[in-house]
């Protein structure tokens, strides 16, 4: 039971982690666009052999953190200031995005696209954060454990929650290209609700609780 639970948790992880337009499953998109899907896939497949090693380094990192409370509640400070940041950036961000009338990528031109995928996948820098804090969440009601091959089936699953949503958007871009318009610019107003949300909480647990 526990190494399904692992699978199935680092599938959804990484689909709501993934899901939101972003610079990889944008350039997934244009180049799907532009070239083919052939490109597209090569793209996405080279991006989530970097995923496999990010959600591996998260949760080996969440391993840590769960066996050394001192750090983890360091951690936990450390992460409220950043939700905070983080509420102020994307707002800001929503901001400029209203400005735009069309989504914009940068697409580099004359690329190996899986190694292109794997670079641009690899700049991803909230990847791995991501990855440790959503498996501390849930190893913390006991749904996940840090075992070696619990870390690893999580790993394989998030890698695979990634394509899929990769292959979604490199297939069915161009029927929902209008719709994806309107997500980008109010997505921004959303992540930071959500992260201010956190932000207070935390706030409200590390002085009032």
């Amino acid at each position: 039971m526990a190494f399904f639970l692992a699978l199935v948790f680092g599938l959804v992880i990484s689909i709501i982690g993934i899901i939101i337009p972003g610079m990889l499953n944008m350039t997934i998109a244009k180049i799907s666009v532009k070239e083919n899907k052939h490109q597209a896939l090569r793209f996405a497949f080279g991006a989530v052999v970097v995923v496999f090693f990010q959600a591996f380094l998260g949760t080996y990192f969440a391993k840590f953190l769960d066996a050394h409370p001192v750090f983890s509640d360091g951690i936990k400070k450390i992460g409220t200031f950043i939700f905070i940041a983080l509420t102020v950036v994307f707002t800001i961000l929503g901001m400029r995005a209203h400005k735009q009338k069309t989504l914009t990528v940068q697409l580099e031109n004359k690329k190996n696209r899986f190694i292109y995928g794997m670079a641009l996948s690899a700049i991803n820098m909230l990847a791995i954060p991501w990855y440790a804090f959503t498996s501390l969440m849930v190893a913390s009601k006991e749904w996940f454990y840090y075992d070696i091959i619990s870390i690893l089936l999580f790993s394989v699953a998030a890698a695979f929650g990634t394509y899929v949503v990769f292959y979604w958007y490199a297939v069915f871009f161009k029927k929902i290209e209008h719709k994806l318009v309107f997500l980008v610019k109010n997505i921004n107003f959303l992540i930071a609700f959500l992260t201010g949300l956190v932000a207070i909480s935390s706030l409200y647990k590390m002085y009032f609780h």
